[in-house]
């Protein structure tokens, strides 16, 4: 049985950018819908990469854990990324965990079906090309941050690629994060303890560089936060 798929299920996928939308729709049609419930593990690190997942809607977490147990968060992914693809491309096992951190749904689509769709449509292979550049830019960044010497610098070169990833502009050009991100989120990402992600929080919303609203984050000034980001 295939999956019924609507026009513009998927308007921000990487995929979507490279194909016409007859062979898009080809694609997804073979997959199959699923969703999982805020907290449920999608993937874990080591599971065999059999499937594709396109989000629909709601948030994944990417992580890793350590053998000593400490959780570096490797990214927050949402509606029209795609999921698994480094394993299902070279059959390998999945690299990292992935955790629905809202309620999540979306296609899953088996490897054989991406394989062939890549051999019929040479074009994806650049799109997926694409998506795996970015993951290593990612990387990349987080590596540089986390060599970073100061805790500040950390937390504001965290919070400028999550108002990249997910902002939208404000006035006097505020950039305010859409996606509610923790304390314990930041400090993760930045690789910091909680306790000083609050302190430098405080101090921020105080010299009013940032600000919290239902616990979505305000980058009030980004300037600011990019000078010390670069410290």
């Amino acid at each position: 049985m295939t999956l019924d798929v609507h026009d513009n299920l998927y308007p921000q996928s990487l995929l979507s950018g490279a194909f016409a939308e007859p062979d898009l729709q080809s694609l997804l049609g073979r997959g199959r819908k699923r969703t999982y419930a805020k907290g449920e593990m999608i993937v874990s690190r080591g599971d065999e990469g059999s499937s594709i997942f396109l989000i629909e809607d709601g948030q994944v977490e990417v992580s890793v854990t350590s053998i000593n147990g400490r959780k570096s968060v490797l990214n927050h992914m949402g509606p029209g990324e795609i999921l698994g693809e480094i394993a299902v491309l070279d059959g390998g096992e999945r690299s990292a965990d992935a955790i629905a951190i809202s309620s999540v749904s979306g296609v899953i689509v088996d490897r054989g079906t991406v394989r062939n769709f890549l051999k019929a449509n040479p074009e994806a292979c650049f799109a997926l090309i694409e998506a795996l550049c970015a993951k290593v830019r990612n990387a990349s960044d987080m590596f540089e941050t986390r060599a970073m010497i100061t805790a500040s610098a950390r937390l504001a070169r965290c919070l400028l690629r999550l108002g990249e990833k997910w902002g939208e502009a404000g006035p006097k050009g505020a950039i305010r994060i859409t996606q509610p991100v923790s304390q314990s989120d930041l400090g993760e990402f930045a690789g910091i303890a909680r306790e000083n992600v609050n302190r430098t929080m405080q101090t921020w919303m105080h010299d009013g560089l940032v600000s919290i609203d239902n616990g979505c984050i305000t980058l009030v000034d980004p300037v600011r936060l990019e000078a010390i980001s670069e410290d």
